[in-house]
This record gives structure tokens, sequence and C-alpha cells, in this order.
């Protein structure tokens, strides 16, 4: 039998039947057989529900299991009084209990508020009153970061793994499981319902919270699915049954679009296990991928890079590999060839493009294509995603010419919470304006060349400039600040910082990295830092001239 043409699988009767949909009033392609919301995807993979799903340390759970605990969670909600639309938080390790509180709270109809775990108390503070959510799910260690402000928040906190449960409105997961009394009503979800709110930083003082829906998340992992199923199609290549359970290695936070839709949420299709870590380590990763029989590897380039460079790479079984890759953060060329070379024959490197905004799912660069090309992302993924370039009055460019990268698509967010203001200047006629800068040749691979946004991506996390310039200004002995990115090996980007002192005060930086460390998660707090006394450099508009005072650090580092 021959693999089925591109029009026999995006066609009638088709596994990726394409139908156009009116979603806020755009016209775009969708699947006519996706799952019409979370709870439907989850309950689908109990057509695997003996199988193993999750497994975390010496922890095993199959679908049936999570399935049945998830349940338990919509009961113990329900209960607390959350109905449909209610904000639900979650701030904790990729704990077991992560995921099943996230399939409770979306299959209840809830939104699930995905804190990042990094964050101190304060920026958790921030996230509660920002979505206004009043249950939330935390680990031991963020439990300790949110104790001292209990007192002054009216908060259901169901504490995993501690056995401190003390506190206002404080109660374990034990004894949260056990609360659900009877029998509650599964309400209806709408596709276009919300279902998540992702924090992301970018051009603002503060995080802000990306909105997708259960069509957008769904569609996210189909349109990878389908991308798939059109290159073999492409190729002639039949899809080669799987000789064992395919298995995904979850390197990165749940609370990271990489970490959700990108590697848990796709087992619910295909009945993949996903081996869960406390914290990423390459040598734990080698020994899991050789015990767990691993197949797929993605997390950011970094790790990917660490992986493969580890002295005792040789030393494991790794013959399980199908394809190891990364996303969230540009992979150098460096990156790529070395992974390509140490995983020749065995595993095929790839590399990708999104953002929270996009559910996860743009470009894809892989195999031989991302030794030709390098330094490009790949292509838009077929059916879903279109990408364009655009100048600054919003023309569409040609080949080759360099603007603002434009993607369009069912997978993209519904808006930023809470900021009309942001979301009208994101999404225009349908179209998600990025900040990414670059061009698109004439094989249709995308280059990014710059960035418009005033972010630093460090190790796939987006970390604002603004965040953290708010936070320096705050210190008592500084006068001006400027905050930008410097390149880095390992992690692609880390924090620097340019502060200038008020007169006579003594200020180092030490000083300055003890200040932020106080209010922002580690990540943020600048790597460099250099203390003045001079007025910072300036545009003619007045403006402090980030440009030229990144390059001066440039030279100073070289």
């Amino acid at each position: 039998m021959s693999e089925p043409s591109v029009d026999e699988i995006l066609g009638p009767g088709g596994p990726f039947e394409i139908v156009e949909r009116n979603i806020r009033g755009v016209p775009l392609p969708t699947f006519r057989n996706a799952p019409w919301h979370l709870r439907e995807l989850f309950q689908g993979a109990l057509e695997h529900a003996a199988e193993t799903f999750y497994v975390y340390e010496d922890e095993r759970y199959t679908f049936a299991e999570a399935w049945r605990t998830a349940e338990r969670v919509m009961a113990g909600l329900h209960t607390l009084g959350v109905r449909p639309g209610d904000r639900v938080g979650i701030a904790m390790r990729n704990y077991p209990e992560w995921v099943m509180a996230f399939m409770g709270i979306t299959s209840m109809g809830g939104i699930a508020v995905a804190m990042n775990a990094w964050w101190t108390g304060e920026e958790m503070v921030y996230g509660i009153d920002d979505s206004g959510l009043n249950t939330i799910f935390v680990d031991r260690e963020r439990l300790e970061a949110l104790s001292p402000y209990l007192d002054s928040k009216n908060l259901n906190v169901i504490s995993v793994r501690t056995q401190h449960a003390a506190g206002r409105g404080v109660r374990s997961w034990e004894s949260f499981i056990r609360s659900g009394n009877g029998v509650m009503h599964v309400p209806e979800i709408d596709p276009d319902d919300a279902a998540t709110i992702l924090y992301t930083s970018g051009s603002t003082s503060h995080p802000k919270g990306v909105v997708s829906s259960h069509r957008a998340i769904i569609h996210s992992l189909m349109g990878w699915e389908a991308a798939a199923a059109i290159a073999r199609a492409e190729v002639g290549r039949r899809q080669r049954p799987p000789e064992r359970q395919p298995c995904m290695i979850l390197t990165v936070p749940l609370f990271h679009v990489t970490g959700l839709n990108g590697q848990l949420l796709p087992s619910f299709r295909n009945g993949r296990k996903v081996v869960g870590m406390f914290k990423w380590d390459a040598e734990k990763a080698l020994a899991l991928i050789e015990r767990e029989r691993v197949t797929h590897f993605s997390g950011v380039p970094t790790m990917a890079y660490e992986l493969v460079n580890s002295p005792n790479y040789e030393q494991y079984d790794l013959s399980s590999l199908r394809s190891i890759g990364g996303g969230g953060a540009a992979m150098t060329p460096e990156h790529s060839s070395r992974i390509a070379k140490r995983t020749e024959n065995q595993a095929r490197a790839s590399a990708a493009y999104a953002m929270t905004e996009t559910n996860g799912l743009t470009a894809s660069n892989a195999g031989v294509h991302l030794q030709a090309k390098p330094k490009s992302c790949g292509r838009p993924l077929r059916p879903l995603v279109s990408v364009r370039v655009v100048d600054t009055d919003g023309n569409e460019l040609g080949t080759n010419e360099t603007g603002e990268i434009c993607i369009k698509g069912p997978m993209n967010f519904t808006g930023y919470w809470n900021r009309p203001a942001d979301t009208a200047k994101t999404i225009v006629d349908g179209w998600i304006h990025t900040g990414d800068i670059g061009h698109i040749d004439e094989e249709g691979f995308i280059f990014i060349t710059d960035r418009e946004k005033d972010m630093i991506i460090r190790g796939g996390e987006n970390i604002g400039c603004q965040e953290v310039e708010a936070v320096i200004y705050d210190h008592p002995k500084v006068t001006e600040c400027a905050v930008f990115g410097l390149p880095d090996e390992r992690l692609g980007e880390v924090v620097a910082a340019v502060v200038r002192a008020a007169p006579g005060a003594i200020l180092t930086g030490g000083d300055i990295q003890s200040h932020v460390g106080d209010r922002l998660a580690r990540f943020k707090v600048p790597t460099h830092i250099w203390v003045t006394r001079d007025e910072l450099p300036r545009t003619a508009s007045g403006k402090i001239f980030k440009k030229g005072i990144r390059e001066e650090a440039l030279g100073r580092l070289s």
C-alpha cells in the first residue's frame, strides 16, 4: 500500500480533513475531526487505558489512573465552589499532581493558570492578583514562597508533597482529593472557551497572561501531526509502526508552552509515555533515556547541546531515540552541527520556532534542511500556519526583504488577560505581530535576524527588559539604568545592565544582583553589571540609547 497523498490526508474523509471556520471574525483552516475540547482529548486517551502514561522517579501512572484522579480533582474543585470560567493556579515542579490538576481544571471548564515555578513570592502574588484566581495548587517550595502573603489573601491552597500544610486556607492534596461529595454535573465546553493562561514576558514591566482556547491548543497538537504526515507523503515515505510505546522525556517546566503543548499534551493523542524530571540534568536525562527507552527528546537548544556533549554520552544505550531537537530559543549553527554529528544515522535533529502566543506551533527545520540552512528556523508548518513579513506600515514584503514576522492560524492565542490595548496591538486581522525581525527566502525558509521587542531569551525563558529595569529603579541608589541581552554560548543570551549610581552613593554590581534577586526569579538577575556615575547616552528623542550601550558592553567583554 502506498503512502496517501497530501490531498488524501487533508481532503474529505482524510485523517486531517480541513474545513474553514470563522474564528473571532477571521476565516481559518481547522481540522474537521479534532476533539471538541481538552476533556474529549483526555478521554480519547483511554483507548490506551492500561498503558503507562506518566513516570516520575519510581512512580508510574497509567492513562486510566490519571483520568480517575483528574475526575476527583474536578469533584474537589466543584466542592470548593469553582465553576466554569474560574481561574485555578498551578505552581509546582513537574510532579504527577501538576498533570492531574491540569486535566481536572480544564475538564470542568476552568481556566488553568500555569504559573512560573521560578517566581518569587512577590511575583506569585502578582500572578494571583492579575488572573483573579482564588484556588491554587502548590508544592512545598511554592508554599513557602507564598506563606508570608496568605493572611492577606482569601485563597484555597492545595499543597502537594509537603507535610507542612499549615496556614490560612491550606489543605493537603490527599484531603482535597477525598473532599469531592457525590456526582457533579459535567458542564458543556465550547471549543473557543478559554482553557489556559500562561504568563510570558515581553515589552511591559510585568509578565502578560496569554489566554488560549481549547481549540487553539488542540490544533497546535494536531498541527504537528499533520505536518509530519504531509512531509512523509511528499517524499513517499510510509510511517513505520512503532517497535515499542513512544516515549517523551519532559525536560522543561510544564508552565512553559514547550513542556505543556510540545511534550505533555501530544501524548494523549498517540498513547505516548511521558517521563518527568525533578529538574534538568544531562546525566540524569541520559540514564532515563536508557532506562525508559525514550524515543523523543525535545528541550531548549541548550539542553540538546548539553546532552550530546556529555563526556558519558557513549556509555549509555540510546538506541531508542528517534528524534532530538530544541525550541524556545534560536539554535546556533555550532549547536545544530554538533547534535547532528553525534546522532547521525540514529536520531533526527531538529529546531523549531514558535511562541507562547502560537501555542508552540509555527515552523520547523529538521534533518538535511537543518544542516543546509542551520541559521533558519524552518518553513511554516502546513496546513495550518501562515507566515508573512511586513514593513512598519503593515505592507507585506517580498522574498528576502527584512521586516516584522507575522503569524496566522487557528492555534493563535485569544488575547492577553485584561490587556485589551496590548491584544489589539499584537493581533491585527488575525495576524500575530511577533516583534521578531527577519525575512523569508525563495524556498520559504524563515530567518530571524533581530528582535523588535525589548526582550531577552535566556535558555528558552523570556525576560522583559522593562520588568528588570523597573525593579532596579526601585533601588534608592540608582538614578538610571538600561537592561539588555548579551550573547552566551550555553544559554543563548544572558541579562546585562548598565546602572548609573546616585551622586555620592556607593553602589556595586553585587548590590544590584541582591536587590533584583529578592524581587524577581533568579533567571532574571543580571549576570553582567556595569556601574557608572555618568549620564547614560541618549538618542535625539531623549530615550536611553540602549543599542549603543549594548555595543559598548560587547566591546568590553571581548
